[in-house]
């Protein structure tokens, strides 16, 4: 089942959940690749290459304005400096990997079917630092 792209704004949280077919770039075999691909065009706010991964249907639900909120969200912690897998399980398709900027982190989530369909992606930015009272 297709899920439709959703950014959920809202204090440390904004998740970006996007299914699709990937467009020949083999994630069954290299899902850090794709994960990679994507997040560095995701950052770019390069809409047409960030939408090359999905299926028409799921081309539809990314949108430029919820694409750009999320890259701007990632700017805001700087320049990615690395994506290292932090966990995977590639018997359910299912790789998360740590995405390292200088000034934070956020973790991308990537599902992969058998057939090296991407059935998810999905940024969830690190919790803002708890503030404290002054008097």
């Amino acid at each position: 089942m297709m899920a439709p792209m959703r950014n959920v704004a809202g204090g440390a949280l904004a998740a970006l959940l996007v299914a699709g077919l990937l467009a020949g770039c083999g994630a069954g075999s290299n899902p850090q690749k794709t994960a990679d691909s994507m997040t560095h065009a995701l950052y770019a706010n390069d809409l047409a290459g960030f939408q090359s991964y999905f299926d028409d249907s799921t081309k539809a639900t990314v949108t430029r304005g919820d694409m750009g909120a999320l890259s701007d969200r990632m700017h805001q912690l700087g320049d990615i400096q690395s994506i290292a897998q932090h966990d995977a399980n590639p018997d359910a398709g299912r790789y998360t990997y740590d995405v390292t900027f200088s000034r934070g982190s956020m973790l991308v989530e990537l599902r992969v079917d058998p057939t090296g369909k991407v059935g998810a992606y999905r940024v969830i930015p690190a919790p803002a630092p708890p503030t404290t009272a002054t008097r």
